[in-house]
């Protein structure tokens, strides 16, 4: 009986952590990301972070977009800029 209450609350408190997190997209205006070579290092330094799920890039003439999935228990926007801005694309969440 005392197993079955513990295997209980585990379970509880593991549903109750899943909850919680979401799974949330974000897109990002990269500066200077203008050439071939751009595009593939913001995806590295994206995917780097953890609970990054999927890094999307579209580059452009002025500046390249990231579409970045994330688990928004594992990361946040913040962190995602910051990976950018630390490969030397500093970039912006779209308006």
């Amino acid at each position: 009986m005392k197993t079955l209450s513990i295997a209980a609350l585990i379970a509880t408190v593991l549903s109750a952590n899943m909850a919680e997190a979401a799974e949330r997209t974000v897109t990002l205006n990269v500066a200077n990301a203008t050439c071939e070579l751009c595009g593939p290092i913001v995806k590295r330094a994206l995917n780097r972070v953890p609970g990054v799920l999927d890094v999307q890039i579209t580059e452009r003439e002025e500046f390249a977009i990231a579409k970045v999935r994330f688990d928004d228990s594992r990361a946040n926007t913040a962190a995602l800029i910051a990976a950018t801005t630390n490969a030397g694309y500093p970039s912006q969440v779209e308006q």
